[in-house]
């Protein structure tokens, strides 16, 4: 090993003949840091403390919003079976009625039928990772084809005489009952998690592997006839009758990029390669158009349920998904993909990023958010995770706008952060509920459908006031204002653009605890005051 001699008197001869040059170049970056500091700090709190100013555009009119909705999924089932009267009454105006959150979009789930009694010691439904509870019941008697060969259990899908709408999924639809007899329900989309058991690779409601492609090609058409065939019983049980007929929407696919397969499966789940895909929604919205000929209908179809809009590298996503559909001459219809918000949660980067791509690929494409929860343990009952929530549904309407917005569960019994409405059954108290269902109100209780979002602007460029705001003006030309203060300090803002205006309801939610929506009437100054941490939303008249 070669040995390091250190010249010890160079060294000090060096620092000894140029120590002074040294210090004063030391010394004139440190004051550089310093002034860039102070600008930068006083820069901050101009920004961040300074009379603010939001200016709304009446004249700038972005997409016309249709509304706000939760999944009926997995709960409702056993709700609508095992709960009171009383309870269910109560869940039922908490998300739809007057006095709750005025959801007017009901997603009611289609299930696979992973509930059937003959898998119940079928993997995965037998391993411990596999929840029971998000075991889902269909329609269709599979009991009476367990060894049908492939042309008679064709047959039997398309054959109405083969389902039992009259005691399978009865809870759910018991619910789906008090929903739409609330009168506010303006659309309802019957979507799907896998297909039937019966038509899939593996034989179950998800894959044997990861990423297995679980619908047979063969059974594209039979599970078309599937959907089909329970929806328009549905309707015609539960919805047709209605005075106020909503909107009737079937989503076959749900986060086709997803796993769904192998070790930890946990719930029913799907996954389509790109090109698979876009093939079977090639012959589904040929047969969704060739039903609504022939019945004078007009079912819509949402497609994609992308699991998120965020762009990988190391496998499929979205971008993929929308260039195998887009080889199809049905993506030159479609207005809208539907996606959800998980992984993007409140990022400005990866909704800028998706929506630069769309505007540059698919110029005009819209989008519906028909899913999003906050992917974490335990029940948060904080300020932070309204505010979350909050942060996550202003950014997708502003940047992405998004035509609606969904939640993922209307109702869960978990102690996870994934139901707007908790229900333990059992216990005394058996509903109970979370800041972000009162912080969710602020924005469906005050937007509704043909809404049309205001192009706005902050005079804080920098984003360092932590500010989210959206406006919304309404049919009767009133204007919705919402703005989220992200910040632990509270802000003065003046509002421009809605001079016109004279009267003002106020509505907010903060970290103190919350029993309701305090309205404030008021006269309307062009000023409003926004606590620390808190969503506030303003409804302008004239």
């Amino acid at each position: 090993m070669k040995k390091i001699i250190v010249d010890k008197e160079g060294i000090k001869t060096f620092f000894r003949n140029n120590g002074g040059a040294i210090a004063k170049k030391t010394g004139l970056v440190l004051l550089v840091l310093f002034i860039v500091t102070v600008i930068c700090m006083s820069i901050y709190c101009v920004a961040a403390y300074a009379d603010l100013r939001i200016t709304v555009d009446l004249s700038d009119e972005q997409q016309t919003f249709q509304g706000f909705g939760a999944s009926m999924a997995w709960t409702f089932q056993r709700l609508g079976t095992n709960a009171s009267d009383e309870v269910k009454s109560q869940v039922t105006e908490m998300l739809y009625g007057e006095s709750g959150l005025r959801l007017n979009i009901v997603r009611f789930n289609i299930g696979g039928g992973s509930l059937d009694s003959n898998l119940d010691d079928v993997a995965p439904y037998n391993n411990p990772s596999f929840d029971p509870d998000r075991r889902a019941e269909s329609f269709f008697v599979a009991e009476n084809f367990l060894d049908a060969d492939e042309a008679t259990l064709k047959a039997a899908f398309a054959d109405e005489s083969n389902y039992d709408f009259d005691t399978r999924d009865v809870g759910a639809l018991e619910m789906l009952d008090m929903a739409l007899a609330t009168g506010g329900i303006d659309k309802i989309v019957f979507f799907a998690n896998s297909p039937h058991y019966l038509m899939t690779v593996s034989g179950t409601c998800t894959g044997a592997e990861v990423q297995q492609n679980n619908l047979k090609e063969e059974f594209y058409e039979a599970y078309c006839d599937y959907l089909l065939v329970i929806v328009d019983n549905l309707v015609e049980r539960h919805i047709s009758g209605l005075e106020k007929m909503p909107e009737v929407v079937i989503s076959p696919v749900n986060e086709p990029q997803w796993d769904w397969g192998g070790e930890g499966s946990s719930q029913e789940g799907c996954h389509f390669d790109p090109e698979p895909l876009a093939k079977f929604y090639d012959v589904f919205l040929d047969k969704l158009e060739a039903y609504n000929e022939a019945n004078g209908a007009d079912v819509k179809c949402d497609l994609l349920e992308s699991g998120n809009y965020k762009f990988y590298i190391d496998r499929k996503d979205i971008k993929e998904y929308l260039e195998a559909m887009s080889k199809y001459d049905y993506f030159d219809e479609i207005d809208y993909i539907a996606s959800h918000s998980y992984g993007a949660d409140d990022s400005e980067r990866h909704r800028s990023k998706y929506q630069n791509f769309i505007d540059k690929k698919y110029p005009g494409l819209g989008i519906s958010i028909t899913e999003y929860c906050e992917m974490e343990a335990g029940r948060s009952d904080t300020i932070e995770s309204g505010l979350l929530l909050a942060k996550v549904i202003s950014r997708d309407l502003t940047m992405l706008n998004a035509i609606d917005w969904n939640w993922w569960l209307a109702v869960s019994p978990c102690d996870y952060n994934d139901g707007l409405v908790y229900w333990d059954e059992g216990e005394e108290t058996e509903i109970s509920v979370l800041k972000r269902y009162y912080v969710m109100g602020q924005f469906s209780r005050y937007l509704d459908k043909g809404d049309v979002r205001l192009g706005a602007t902050c005079s804080d460029l920098t984003g360092w006031a932590n500010l989210d705001y959206s406006a919304f003006r309404k049919e009767d030309g009133s204007v919705v204002l919402i703005v989220i203060n992200n910040s632990k300090s509270d802000k003065s803002v003046t509002v421009g653009g809605l001079s016109d205006y004279k009267n003002v309801t106020s509505v907010c939610t903060t970290a103190a605890a919350q029993t309701g929506w305090d309205e404030k009437p008021g006269e309307w100054t062009g000023k409003i005051s926004l606590p620390a941490q808190s969503v506030s939303t303003f409804v302008l008249s004239k």
